[in-house]
């Protein structure tokens, strides 16, 4: 949906239209559902906070100031949920989206050699995930995993798009050197084998 018939879709919407609410769900869906699976522990909860955030911004759709970003805007209503969510499951997430289930409807390759790596490779984001801290995190899944764009992400969070862009940087540095150190540790032969002149 383009941004001026989106525009409209929420101003039918504010005008109390059942048909436009459904319109608008379906066409943001696929962003906020990714976004809460970035945030969630499993697709089921994923699923259960995606219900919260819609529920949540259908109570305050009467706040949005026409010829707003709707997208920026809902980001904004939905944040303190999500961020609750993430600070509950902090220590024992792994992300939604490498749930077994949410794992199969993402696009894979045609080679399964390479199809195993690139499933590990998310894996190991996701733990180095867990180990930045939360505003580097919230970053990463807001840009990488959820799509969303540097004027987006600067617009819910208040900053200037140069200093979304610095900090989105730094954490993916940080975010690339903790897989490393996790990438060393898998492949460090264990004791006693003839990689390091054991029997």
């Amino acid at each position: 949906m383009e941004p001026l018939e989106l525009e409209a879709t929420v101003e039918r919407c504010r005008e109390g239209d059942e048909s436009a609410w459904s319109a608008l769900v379906s066409t943001t869906l696929r962003p906020v559902y990714r976004l809460c699976a970035s945030y969630a522990p499993s697709a089921a909860e994923a699923e259960e906070l995606t219900q919260e955030v819609y529920f949540k911004l259908w109570e305050n759709l009467h706040q949005y100031a026409p010829g707003s970003n709707f997208m920026a805007w809902a980001w904004r209503v939905a944040r303190n949920l999500l961020i609750d969510s993430y600070r509950r499951c902090h220590r024992e997430r792994s992300a939604a989206w490498l749930d077994p289930e949410i794992i199969e409807r993402l696009p894979a390759t045609d080679d399964p050699h390479e199809e195993s790596l690139r499933r590990q490779r998310l894996r190991l984001v996701a733990t180095g995930l867990r180990q930045l801290p939360e505003e580097l995190a919230s970053l990463i899944l807001m840009r990488d995993l959820a799509g969303w764009s540097y004027s987006e992400i600067a617009e819910a969070l208040d900053l200037p798009v140069g200093t979304v862009k610095s900090r989105l940087n730094r954490a993916r540095l940080e975010l690339a050197t903790i897989v490393r150190r996790r990438m060393q540790i898998r492949v460090v032969p264990p004791a006693g084998t003839a990689a390091d002149g054991g029997a």
